[in-house]
């Protein structure tokens, strides 16, 4: 998919701000490109706050393991909100071009083991975005 220069200058800030670690860069950009649609911005804001819940849930559920205090608590939170998320991403796919459609449904829509491994890095990279918007003041961004 190709970028307006303004996403491409958001996905450098966004590389360097992660000190490199993106792993889904260009379907970071796929998915900043289409948020830039008015109809489609607060759909890409709020799947970056459930994307970096759920991506911080996942790393503290591997950390405790299934015998850790407030496992199962986080495992609950950890399933709604990772609902949440692909819900939205749905909703954000429905606005991308077919080939970037088709995409999505394979890499990360397919609910398979290698799908949700790919989907967290997805969600990783969705974080930086996140804190993007926190240290930019979401408010500045409505252009973006």
């Amino acid at each position: 998919m190709d970028l307006s220069p303004a996403t491409a200058s958001l996905l450098s800030a966004l590389d360097t701000l992660s000190s490199h670690t993106l792993t889904r860069r260009a379907d970071l950009g796929a998915l900043l490109e289409i948020g830039t649609a008015p109809a489609e911005r607060k759909k890409l804001r709020e799947l970056s706050f459930y994307a970096k819940f759920v991506h911080r849930a996942h790393g503290m559920l591997t950390r405790i393991g299934k015998d850790g205090e407030g496992y199962e608590r986080l495992a609950a939170e950890f399933s709604t909100n990772m609902e949440k998320a692909v819900s939205l991403l749905r909703s954000l796919r429905d606005a991308a071009p077919p080939e970037v459609r088709a995409h999505w449904d394979s890499a990360y829509l397919a609910m398979t083991r290698e799908t949700m491994a790919a989907l967290l890095e997805l969600f990783h990279d969705l974080g930086w975005y996140k804190n993007w918007l926190i240290d930019a003041g979401e408010h500045s961004t409505e252009s973006s």
